[in-house]
């Protein structure tokens, strides 16, 4: 049996020998340093709970519906804000009347659109994301912090980031 790892600068998959857990080894692709991991023994292995779909489905909805609510309270605290200034924020066009817009969802699309290589669905998202204006600059810079939320998941972390600096060069 061997130990499999992933290079943290390359990211290959590495096969070790047993005996070289706990050491440092190099990458035979990259040639960088990996600390290679003990192995795990079999008796200490905990079983994962199955996946509960209904669970799994409920999050997503909750997930959905707080983004919902979030966007519309947004919307709210702007129209007062627009109201107490006398006009719309400056250097962002007004938002169509009663649209909420969910910023979340918003650049998830994005992102995925940029996996796709749908380059004019990105711009015409980053387009109204430019309308939004601080709010969606606020929402993109959360995501560095942030879990990603669910539906990005399925796009490698690096290329996400990269996506979402593109995003925010784009909204500055």
């Amino acid at each position: 049996m061997s130990i499999e790892l992933h290079c943290p600068n390359c990211r290959q998959l590495i096969r070790a020998p047993d005996d070289a857990g706990g050491k440092q080894g190099r990458c035979p692709y990259c040639k960088s340093m990996v600390y290679i991991p003990t192995p795990i023994p079999e008796d200490e292995i905990i079983p994962l709970a199955p996946i509960d779909e209904d669970s799994e489905r409920r999050a997503e909805q909750l997930w959905d519906e707080s983004v919902r609510y979030i966007a519309s309270v947004d919307k709210e605290s702007s129209k007062t804000a627009d109201d107490d200034s006398g006009g719309a924020r400056r250097g962002a066009a007004p938002e169509p009347p009663g649209e909420v817009v969910d910023v979340g969802a918003m650049v998830t699309k994005f992102v995925l659109a940029m996996k796709d290589s749908d380059l004019d669905e990105a711009e015409r998202i980053t387009t109204r994301l430019k309308r939004i204006g601080v709010r969606a600059r606020d929402h993109v810079e959360s995501l560095f912090l942030d879990q990603m939320p669910p539906k990005i998941k399925d796009v490698p972390p690096p290329l996400v980031k990269g996506f979402l600096k593109s995003l925010l060069e784009r909204l500055s």
